[in-house]
């Protein structure tokens, strides 16, 4: 499987919100991510998420202290966490190639 494109990300970030965590988009988009709660309960969205990308697309990324402070609204945290999975995607190609030149 490969990473979801960023249209497709943030539809599942904004979906987990609204059907696991009753926050509807309009409301989300107006909310800056650390009104959202204490850091437990964003880290709670956040594995909620991931396990919904693990399940879905076969990908997940590190849930880290900077994700869970992010500044600035809603749309800030859909783009760094979209961040994170990226660069872990980007990583564990290069490694996969690196180990296979190994092997060869």
């Amino acid at each position: 499987m490969k990473r979801p494109q960023f249209d497709d990300f943030r539809e599942l970030f904004l979906d987990c919100l609204r059907r696991d965590f009753k926050i509807d988009a309009a409301e989300s988009a107006d909310k800056k991510w650390l009104d959202l709660g204490d850091a437990d309960y964003r880290r709670t969205i956040l594995e909620t998420l991931n396990k919904k990308l693990k399940k879905k697309y076969g990908v997940e990324f590190q849930i880290n202290r900077r994700l869970l402070g992010v500044e600035g609204p809603v749309e800030s945290a859909v783009i760094q966490t979209f961040h994170e999975l990226s660069t872990i995607n980007i990583m564990e190609r290069i490694n996969s190639k690196i180990i296979a030149r190994r092997e060869n």
